[in-house]
């Protein structure tokens, strides 16, 4: 019954199935990036703020130090 379905419909599921498993990591990544943009740029955006931050204090403490 199943393999009439399959001729009728034209449908191998060896093959789906290879396609399925098929798709990389670094695209279900991106997909996720795609699906999530604002999120995405925020956490940028905070991480390298925060870094900035992070250098400009150093930068400041240092130079009390020195005085």
């Amino acid at each position: 019954m199943e393999y009439t379905k399959d001729l009728i419909l034209n449908v191998n599921m060896k093959e789906a199935r290879h396609k399925i498993e098929k798709t990389k990591w670094t695209s279900s990544i991106l997909k996720h990036i795609k699906n999530y943009k604002t999120a995405f740029i925020a956490t940028i955006a905070l991480s390298l703020f925060i870094a900035i931050d992070i250098a400009l204090l150093t930068g400041f403490v240092s130079l009390l130090t020195k005085i």
